[in-house]
């Protein structure tokens, strides 16, 4: 929720196969008071969730027509927009809605606009999530080695990419918990809003891991939930750390211990997700990181310290700039949308079958 993020792709369809290259990325960061309006759109009425799933596309069209002037393009250099719009709300294996009507995208522009894309997998039985592995497959199945290709978002997920895989159906993945979102709402407390995360992990540098506080959010039900499994920051958002804060009778002086507590928290829950999973049917040879959680160097520390001896490298290394992967592969979703190639996993979501995800306006 601290900003849109826009990347320019070509992607070429070879027989079965997507070649993928990024060609431009650029963020755009929202102002203190639109993310103010986009946190309480969970608590929202009806009018409040209509009114922006108009003004949220408004914002996506101006922040587009930016991104093509700062990089040279003309709307005619793009064939098609996927835009994967802003949660408000994903129930596991139930429903989910994503704001940002395509229509508004599609009538400034004049080109397709693919939206929608959890729709389909969860109509199917699906989670709805993740929908990255269909991208990591892509990119990673030449490598020929047992990977961890590990997302820090808001929440953190990771694919499980067998080094001997066939197709996308031998590939795994699942949320695994927070990634930034309980630090990002911290940083914002502690910077009454003016902050929109903890910069460099200095926060959490300062602080002390409380052991207390680490062993009661390990026994949230959701990290040993059995899989198929998706969450958001409706399970691991504000109402999460407003009830840390008030069990414990934490105030501003507690925070950095906090936030140090947090960081550990993401890591040592993507750990054991990996522990409970896999780590008796596959030996991890190398972890890929990606997402605003690989430029925290406590949480990576963390990590380190988890995966004793497996190299962890971030996906910059492989040519794909690491805070562009989400919409890179909202990009990938929307071309496979229009080629009719389905592009959910069943092994990943939990879906009947595989599905065409998005829709196309």
């Amino acid at each position: 929720m601290d900003g849109l993020d826009v990347c320019l792709a070509d992607i070429q369809r070879r027989d079965e196969n997507l070649d993928v290259r990024v060609e431009a990325f650029s963020e755009y960061a929202y102002s203190a008071e639109w993310r103010g309006k986009l946190q309480t759109l969970s608590r929202g009425d009806t009018e409040t969730v209509c009114r922006m799933n108009y003004e949220i596309a408004g914002t996506y069209v101006d922040f587009i027509k930016e991104f093509l002037d700062e990089h040279g393009l003309s709307v005619r250099d793009i064939d098609v927009i996927g835009s994967h719009g802003q949660t408000v709300w994903h129930e596991h294996r139930h429903s989910t809605l994503q704001l940002g009507e395509a229509a508004v995208l599609a009538e400034n522009f004049g080109i397709p606009v693919v939206s929608n894309f959890r729709g389909r997998d969860i109509a199917a039985g699906g989670c709805g999530a993740p929908l990255v592995p269909f991208l990591d497959y892509i990119l990673f199945k030449e490598m020929q080695k047992t990977l961890l290709v590990l997302n820090i978002g808001g929440i953190a997920n990771f694919t499980i990419l067998p080094g001997n895989a066939d197709s996308v159906n031998d590939v795994y993945a699942l949320d695994t918990g927070p990634g930034n979102s309980l630090m990002d709402l911290l940083a914002m407390m502690i910077g009454d809003g003016q902050r929109t995360c903890d910069r460099d992990g200095l926060i959490a540098k300062s602080g002390k891991i409380r052991r207390d506080i680490l062993t009661h959010l390990m026994g949230h039900p959701y990290i040993s939930s059995a899989m198929p499994k998706s969450t958001g920051r409706e399970v691991f958002g504000k109402e999460m750390l407003n009830d840390i804060i008030r069990e414990f009778s934490l105030c501003q002086k507690d925070y950095p211990d906090l936030m140090a507590t947090l960081a550990r928290y993401t890591a040592e829950a993507i750990y054991s997700n990996y522990q409970q999973f896999f780590a008796n049917m596959h030996r991890i040879d190398e972890i890929i990181v990606s997402g605003g959680g690989a430029h925290n160097p406590v949480v990576m520390n963390h990590l380190r310290e988890l995966f004793d001896g497996i190299p962890i490298r971030r996906i910059d290394e492989y040519g794909i700039p690491g805070d562009a992967k989400e919409a890179l592969a909202f990009a990938v979703l929307a071309a496979a949308a229009i080629w009719r190639i389905p592009a959910n996993v069943p092994n990943v979501t939990g879906a009947r079958r595989s599905v065409v995800l998005g829709s196309i306006t």
